[in-house]
């Protein structure tokens, strides 16, 4: 059997490379591999879905969500991506179930967040979806910062200071703006 660890999270990255320029015909086969080559693994499933969902596809990205689960029930992303496909469909109690769920297995899926937000929203409950709207953008937000702070595992050198230095120019001008007379 060929390991996961090299040759899956490589095409894995690969489908994701093609998506993300919109290639959505590559992307698509290259996960349909990912699914050939592993597939008791849900990731290829997933992916698979998304695309499909995306085009408004919303069957056979349920019915590829649905393998994805059926290989790991606590799938997180897929999970949440069944939510999005009720969601969609005006289904929101059990849209609400599954991001529930979802993040009772990955409290920190930022998307998990950011799609209940939109289900409380719709539902009309907005304290819950300020709470989790917010959560999702604080979680989003750290999540950026780390992939930007080691990115290529270079170091990001005196930039990690700027808010320092933002705060020690602001405490001069304060104190020069009250020399001022």
């Amino acid at each position: 059997m060929i390991q996961w660890d090299e040759q899956g999270q490589q095409l894995l990255s690969r489908g994701n490379a093609y998506w993300q320029r919109g290639d959505r015909e590559e992307a698509l086969k290259t996960f349909q591999e990912l699914i050939d080559r592993f597939p008791d693994r849900p990731e290829g499933y997933n992916k698979m879905g998304v695309i499909l969902a995306e085009t408004g596809q919303l069957e056979q990205a349920e019915h590829f969500f649905l393998e994805a689960l059926a290989r790991d029930r606590l799938h997180v992303p897929a999970l949440t991506n069944m939510g999005n496909i009720c969601l969609e469909r005006g289904d929101i109690a059990t849209a609400i179930q599954h991001y529930h769920l979802a993040l009772e297995v990955d409290p920190e899926y930022a998307p998990a967040h950011r799609n209940l937000a939109v289900a409380y929203r719709r539902d009309g409950q907005m304290g819950a979806f300020v709470r989790h709207f917010k959560r999702s953008q604080r979680l989003e937000g750290d999540a950026e910062r780390r992939r930007f702070l080691t990115q290529k595992g270079q170091s990001t050198g005196w930039f990690i200071y700027w808010p320092w230095i933002l705060a020690a120019i602001g405490v001069i001008v304060i104190l020069s703006a009250g020399v001022h007379r």
